[in-house]
């Protein structure tokens, strides 16, 4: 079976990434695994082989011979190529089974006996996310990647995650380049300039955020910075240009030139008001992240007058909810940044005398001074850092509550917690519809 061979099968399962796949016989007898992207259980496809991967045959869909009960149709003329949502052809109750049914088997096959029923819906399928990185291509596309490639771009006309906006200000942006000539980045030759535009929204205080990120600043003529700034500015709240000199594919701004509106977007959250950079970490789904500060504090239980030890806490997200329920709460988090953003939306929302913030790495955390009640964690995509992961067992707060991206993370984790730990309660929420991600909250109580 080499690049180019054409092969038909009906999908049988789909695997931990997303993709749906099938097992067929080689002309040998032998066994092997072929993985189509963009398919359903139940679809007979005919897809052609892109290329070998550990483990199985990776191959791109040629057409659907018959669609499986749970195939809809996109409304997005880019689904089925583009990497922004590899589920849009799928039913959205399907979505949210095959997202239940894939945590419990990340679950079962850790040997844990934890299920979940059901994961909490997003209203908004559609229109749902408050951050976008779109990048810009060697030949000055703007838009996506195609799934699966570093190397392959969509010029988007059309994106159904951030808002009905979106496509004119990518319009614009396209046209600067054409206007201006302005050098789009090439990670091939590691050369130009222009990588990525970035956009934020506050989906409940209507602001909007426009990030231009560029390998050099500097490179950049006034009036091209003057041009921007012209024809941007009407389109946000807040304009600024970006700039990462390594060459990497990173949309993290190393250095920040603010040309208009205010520095920092704002955002509301049941009630509590956010201060976020162009850099910050936020969650992406406003509306799903008001369900998930509700579930950490339902988890919390009682708070008041308790400590709570906020680890990875970012910007303050959960620690000022935490203290707007009078718990005295400490927050650590390594991005020095996000904690002086801490410190200022802590003041914002009158809890500034009930938090306090740390930054460091949070496995080097000193806890002799804080012995808290309760701890909550949410670490990014790779989980805890082993050493944080043991100071916690050390340490042993009478109660943990585990904000996981990663629910096979989570699952390999708790195989450490439960020598200490009961799983109380798990709960799913789903923060990335037309995705496989899901968000996954445990409450942990010491035995």
């Amino acid at each position: 079976m080499k690049y180019g061979d054409e092969i038909i099968g009906t999908i049988q399962d789909i695997d931990d990434k997303g993709r749906g796949f099938f097992i067929t016989e080689t002309d040998t007898g032998a066994k092997r695994t072929i993985v189509i992207p963009f398919t359903s259980v139940g679809d007979l496809v005919r897809a052609t082989v892109r290329k070998r991967e550990r483990g199985h045959t990776l191959a791109e869909i040629v057409s659907i011979e018959e669609p499986a009960p749970t195939r809809v149709e996109t409304p997005c003329p880019h689904a089925g190529i583009c990497g922004g949502c590899l589920w849009q052809h799928m039913a959205y109750d399907a979505q949210l089974e095959l997202k239940r049914d894939m945590i419990n088997r990340a679950f079962e096959h850790a040997h844990h006996e934890e299920r979940i029923d059901a994961v909490m819906p997003c209203p908004n399928v559609f229109y749902y996310r408050n951050r976008m990185d779109y990048v810009i291509s060697w030949r000055g596309e703007v838009g996506m990647k195609a799934y699966g490639y570093w190397n392959r771009y969509l010029d988007l006309k059309t994106c159904l995650l951030l808002d009905k906006e979106t496509p004119n200000i990518l319009a614009e942006v396209r046209t600067l380049i054409t206007d201006l000539k302005i050098q789009p980045w090439d990670p091939k030759s590691a050369d130009g300039n222009f990588h990525y535009c970035v956009i934020r929204l506050g989906k409940n205080t209507g602001e909007r955020m426009i990030m231009l990120l560029f390998h050099s600043l500097s490179a950049l003529e006034a009036s091209t910075i003057e041009e921007i700034k012209k024809r941007l500015s009407p389109l946000c709240t807040t304009l600024c240009l970006g700039e990462n000199p390594e060459d990497n594919d990173v949309s993290r701004a190393k250095t920040i030139q603010h040309l208009s509106g205010n520095e920092l977007l704002k955002e509301n959250i049941n009630g509590l008001t956010y201060s976020i950079h162009a850099n910050s970490f936020f969650q992406t789904n406003s509306v799903m992240a008001a369900e998930l500060q509700k579930t950490v504090l339902d988890f919390c239980g009682n708070i008041e007058g308790k400590k709570v030890l906020d680890l990875y806490c970012g910007l303050g997200f959960f620690g000022i909810a935490a203290a707007k329920k009078r718990a005295q709460v400490y927050g650590h988090e390594l991005d020095a940044d996000a904690i002086e953003l801490a410190q200022k939306n802590a003041e914002a929302n009158d809890v500034a005398t009930l938090c306090r913030w740390g930054a460091g790495e949070v496995e080097k955390l000193d806890w002799k001074t804080e012995n808290p009640d309760v701890v909550i964690v949410d670490p990014p995509r790779a989980g805890l850092h082993p050493k944080a992961l043991q100071t916690l067992m050390k340490n042993a707060p009478h109660k943990i509550v585990y904000v996981s991206c990663n629910y096979r993370r989570l699952a390999e984790e708790l195989k450490v917690f439960k020598t200490d730990y009961k799983v109380e309660t798990i709960r799913a929420l789903d923060l990335f519809p037309q995705t496989p991600h899901v968000e996954v909250v445990a409450r942990l109580t010491h035995i």
